[in-house]
């Protein structure tokens, strides 16, 4: 099975979260640990299944279908509990709950899954570049923000890192049908193979991020209290 680097950065994400538990665990943080064990799993389990000599078992596309899922109610969940925006977070649940009935679709009723998953992977792609959107708009209006505290905020890393991944997947995913005819490869693989995993680096490095400043911020926390007491 071939180590690839979203696998890597994957890794490096999930043993962050795990080393710095004490500092995330009773927050939302915490549901890092699993969903990054999951996706981590979860992708070895796709590489695994599309290369010889299980190449007669390779239908794969179920285990990424079960990893959009696990991706969006977590994408989901995160930007409700980030933004303040009511009407915004009608959309954010309205948003996902259609996005992951249609996976759930897929799922239970289709054999052949690749094509319907990676357009819908690409409509979700969209929706949630736009949330981030939103995230960082509404964060740049408040006026206790300011451009260091910005970059200080665990969520804005979480946004950013998802606005540039899906940014950059969405584009070939909703292309899938003009590429896959066309056949256009970049360093040997298919366009909406390749910006997932090379923009990958991207989004964990970013979740790391995150996970990093969240402990920072509970460490700042509790020596302000302590100092209070």
């Amino acid at each position: 099975m071939k180590i690839i680097s979203n696998h890597i950065v994957e890794a490096i994400a999930l043993i962050t979260a795990v080393w710095n538990y004490r500092y995330i665990k009773n927050t939302r943080y915490v549901y890092f640990i699993p969903v990054l064990a999951f996706i981590l799993l979860g992708e070895l389990g796709g590489v695994y299944f599309a290369n010889p000599p299980n190449l007669s078992v390779a239908k794969n596309s179920h285990i990424y279908l079960s990893l959009a899922m696990v991706q969006f109610i977590f994408y989901g969940y995160m930007f409700y509990q980030i933004i303040h925006s009511k009407r915004m977070k009608q959309i954010i649940f309205i948003g996902t709950s259609v996005i992951l009935l249609l996976l759930a679709i897929w799922l239970f009723f289709f054999d052949k899954i690749s094509v319907p998953l990676t357009i819908t992977n690409g409509v979700a792609g969209f929706f949630f570049s736009c949330v981030s959107c939103f995230y960082l708009y509404e964060k740049s209006i408040t006026p206790t923000q300011t451009e260091e505290s910005l970059f200080g905020n665990p969520d804005f890393w979480f946004a950013i890192g998802i606005l540039i991944f899906r940014v950059t997947a969405t584009i070939p995913f909703l292309l899938y049908f003009f590429l896959s005819k066309n056949q256009i490869l970049f360093l040997g693989k298919p366009l909406y193979h390749f910006f997932p995993q090379v923009f990958s680096v991207v989004l964990y490095g970013c979740f790391t991020i995150a996970i990093i400043l969240w402990r920072k911020k509970a460490l700042l926390t509790a020596s302000e209290n302590k100092t209070a007491q």
